[in-house]
């Protein structure tokens, strides 16, 4: 049975509302036993601005937009770049990533990283040809004003710094690349050159980084990890996964758990997923997975049967986006990737990652349903 593809784009949105409200639960269950009200205040807050984006986001052209996205590229590179200048970013736990607007913050990468994949679907929508000869020999050559985009971007995301969220970055473009059916050995070789470049990068950069990442192997190896309550190299995943023992099948509720009596730092945020499996369990923990799936599967196949070459990479870039940010999130709550700082979408308190996750689905819901307007029309025309 064919599911309708206007239940889809309604499931993505209930979908979401019941994913904000176990969020907001939650921050607002942290910020009790923290004798705090802080974080559910301003949450509550971004949830009214998102709310209002979202309407704006799902009702735009999208069409029309396109002829703005490489100003738009541009001006993503402006919100990466001003996060360096003193008195406009924000430095919080070493890491530059925020603008400062006074009582709020911004993490500009997450706008950054949603006005890339829309610069990337309208090229690859506009370039088809290309991807007829996108050999590892041609690649470079055809693919020149993304990949040099893509350079910068992952360059200042890195150093303010943020890994994490250049990785992110970087899988959207590969999977897009596949996506629009780019030659494998091409994707293979890219593959290749990133690892070593990784490699080479954590080598090389900051200590923590490094530590955090010597830390992790030691671990996954067996050997005895050296914690101390100011060097989180490995505090942050250890407080993660006995938190999540601690839940057990159906949790120890919101009353008695302990995690979020400042156990475990960035309860309300990076950490969440913990709290989440501490008090409600694995059945909690699976739900909300379930619930992700059901997101995702719903986003990717309105990608497979838009038409318009363009609303398909783009709804499939945003999925992707959203997709990668889970599977960070929840990996390092369970210790399969070292500790790095990622929100787990639309549950983690966290204005712009909110507003920009929202505007995200917005924009997958808009690109669908003017898909299927533009092709009813073309048809109707057909018969006139």
């Amino acid at each position: 049975m064919k599911i309708k593809t206007q239940f889809l784009e309604d499931s993505l949105i209930y979908i979401i509302l019941i994913l904000i409200l176990i969020g907001l639960l939650l921050i607002g269950s942290i910020d009790s036993f923290q004798f705090k009200s802080r974080n559910i205040v301003f949450q509550t807050f971004w949830i009214f601005v998102s709310i209002l984006f979202f309407f704006l986001f799902s009702h735009i052209h999208l069409q029309r937009l396109r002829a703005f996205s490489f100003p738009f590229l541009l001006f993503g590179m402006l919100l990466l770049g001003v996060v360096f200048v003193p008195g406009i970013g924000k430095t919080v736990n070493y890491s530059t990533r925020w603008i400062n607007l006074g009582k709020f913050t911004f993490q500009a990468s997450n706008l950054a990283k949603v006005i890339f994949i829309f610069y990337m679907a309208h090229f690859l929508a506009k370039n088809q040809d290309r991807v007829e000869r996108s050999e590892p020999r041609y690649f470079i050559k055809n693919f020149f004003p993304v990949i040099f985009a893509l350079g910068i971007y992952l360059g200042l995301i890195y150093f303010e710094p943020d890994l994490s969220t250049a990785g992110i970055l970087f899988l959207v473009f590969v999977s897009l690349l596949f996506v629009a059916k780019v030659k494998l050995t091409t994707i293979a070789l890219i593959f290749a050159t990133v690892l070593v470049v990784l490699v080479i990068l954590v080598s090389v950069g900051p200590g923590y980084r490094r530590a955090r990442y010597v830390s992790f192997v030691k671990f996954l190896a067996g050997k005895d990890v050296q914690i101390e309550q100011n060097d989180d190299t490995f505090f942050q995943p250890r407080e993660s996964l006995i938190a999540l023992s601690n839940g057990k099948l159906t949790g120890r509720g919101s009353e008695e758990g302990k995690a979020k009596l400042y156990y475990l730092p960035f309860a309300h945020s990076d950490y969440i997923f913990s709290i989440l499996g501490e008090e409600y369990g694995f059945a909690g923990s699976v739900l909300i997975l379930i619930l992700y799936v059901l997101l995702l599967v719903a986003s990717f196949t309105l990608a497979q049967r838009a038409h318009d070459p363009f609303y398909s990479f783009l709804i499939a870039g945003l999925g992707f986006g959203i997709a990668y940010n889970i599977i960070v999130n929840v990996a390092v709550a369970i210790s399969l990737i070292p500790s790095t700082g990622v929100t787990l979408p639309f549950i983690s308190y966290g204005g712009s990652a909110l507003l920009i996750d929202s505007i995200a689905v917005a924009m997958i819901v808009n690109a669908s349903k003017r898909d299927r307007y533009e092709r009813m029309e073309e048809r109707e025309f057909q018969y006139a």
